[in-house]
């Protein structure tokens, strides 16, 4: 029925629906999922699992690249399915329950996560839940909006279930560059030697005995929301400027038009704003928030002017 996008055909008996899918997943498995920042997250069995929990109650650990997007965290926080998170999240709800204590929490850098999964101080990982626009002949499975963690993730679980987005579209295999680097101490240099260097490869690698199931899925990524600033993110964002105002007052930051690359979110939105308005000389954003409103900065009259630059010995 979709031979261009499940490719192998000794996997089509793991066709199911996200129902049976979600059954997979017992009381006290670890789970890592595909999704970064409202792309790419698995969407069928994640929302099945939290149907299921209302009738059938369990609890897992969930491990994502970043946050998710389509509510997810929200509606599996609700049904009480979380019993840990990691290692970013953005959900309010899910918020709460951590500050109550009922749900565990670990916040940490995102590449921190595969890096103490690969070494051994996490894990294992029961299921990956992943999703993808295809799965190719060897098995490999091909993602669709995001990477993150999801890679080490499927090559790390004891079993792999794959959604396979029929919204996403083909064109987009061959984006990926999929580069897992050795584990230390022994790992070496990225090997990106030129600009069109690709180390990598344009799909994750997995066995195909380790897919358990394909749910076929046509539900879109869910658009950013963030909220417009407000009081309390214009004080932080003016906090900000005058602290680099004052850096280059000091000699410590220089008018080079160093790029900032701010996060997104209401604060870091104000604080470009802010930037563009006062039109800051320190730094040049690239924040999409700038990008889209073509903002860009140069050397204003009403900012200090540095001393002059120091020798290599320390003096003026």
């Amino acid at each position: 029925m979709y031979n261009h996008r499940m490719r192998r055909p000794s996997l089509i008996d793991k066709v199911c629906t996200a129902e049976q899918a979600a059954a997979l997943i017992r009381d006290g498995m670890t789970v890592g999922m595909s999704g970064f920042t409202r792309a790419g997250e698995a969407k069928a069995v994640p929302l099945a699992m939290a149907e299921r929990a209302a009738a059938d109650p369990f609890k897992i650990t969930l491990m994502t690249g970043a946050s998710l997007g389509n509510d997810i965290d929200r509606r599996l926080t609700e049904a009480g399915v979380l019993r840990r998170r990691l290692p970013f999240q953005v959900d309010p709800v899910l918020r709460g329950a951590i500050n109550r204590g009922e749900v565990m929490f670990i916040d940490q850098h995102l590449s921190e996560t595969v890096e103490q999964l690969r070494s051994r101080q996490m894990g294992p990982i029961d299921y990956a839940i992943v999703e993808a626009v295809a799965i190719r002949e060897d098995g490999g499975v091909v993602p669709t909006t995001s990477v993150g963690n999801t890679a080490t993730f499927a090559i790390l679980a004891e079993k792999v279930i794959v959604e396979i987005n029929l919204s996403q579209p083909l064109a987009l295999e061959g984006l990926h560059d999929i580069y897992i680097p050795t584990r230390r101490p022994h790992r070496e240099p990225v090997p990106v030697l030129a600009c069109d260097s690709r180390p990598g490869l344009p799909y994750i690698p997995i066995e195909p005995t380790k897919i358990a199931a394909i749910v076929f899925t046509e539900q879109s990524d869910s658009p950013s929301a963030n909220e417009p600033p407000d009081a309390e993110t214009d004080t932080i964002a003016g906090h900000l400027i005058d602290f680099l105002k004052q850096e280059v007052k000091q000699g410590r930051l220089g008018m080079s038009r160093r790029r900032c690359r701010p996060a997104s979110g209401p604060s870091p939105t104000r604080s470009c704003t802010a930037s563009s308005t006062a039109r800051s000389a320190t730094c040049a954003c690239t924040a999409r928030c700038c990008r889209t409103a073509r903002s860009r900065c140069s050397t204003p009259a009403s900012w200090p002017s540095p001393p002059p630059p120091r020798s290599r010995w320390g003096r003026r």
